[in-house]
């Protein structure tokens, strides 16, 4: 019969929203398609439902690309804190002289 470490608790996985990459994506390919779409409308060569069409295409690109910024930035905010919180487990399992020393006040 083995016994279990009752020391060690069980962290339930906090969602932290969507990936880096993932967010990296979305604002890049909204942002290459909302420049083609944004030269398409300037550039006033096709007919003007397409014209329209590539409008609504850039005002929807231009949305989805600060949607992917503000994704991005909470990605790594969200990142950042894990990676602190891990560092903060780890000093705190240690024992002896690695222990973390209080600060003094």
């Amino acid at each position: 019969m083995t016994t279990v470490d009752q020391s060690q608790e069980i962290h339930p996985r906090i969602d932290h929203g969507m990936s880096i990459t993932k967010a990296a994506v979305i604002t890049g390919v909204s942002t290459v398609v909302l420049m083609f779409s944004s030269y398409g409308v300037i550039r006033s060569t096709l007919s003007a439902g397409m014209t329209r069409a590539l409008a609504v295409l850039s005002l929807l690109s231009l949305v989805a690309a600060s949607y992917g910024l503000i994704e991005l930035a909470l990605a790594v905010v969200a990142t950042t804190a894990e990676r602190r919180r891990k560092a903060r487990e780890v000093s705190e399992r240690r024992k002896g002289d690695r222990a973390r020393k209080p600060t003094p006040h």
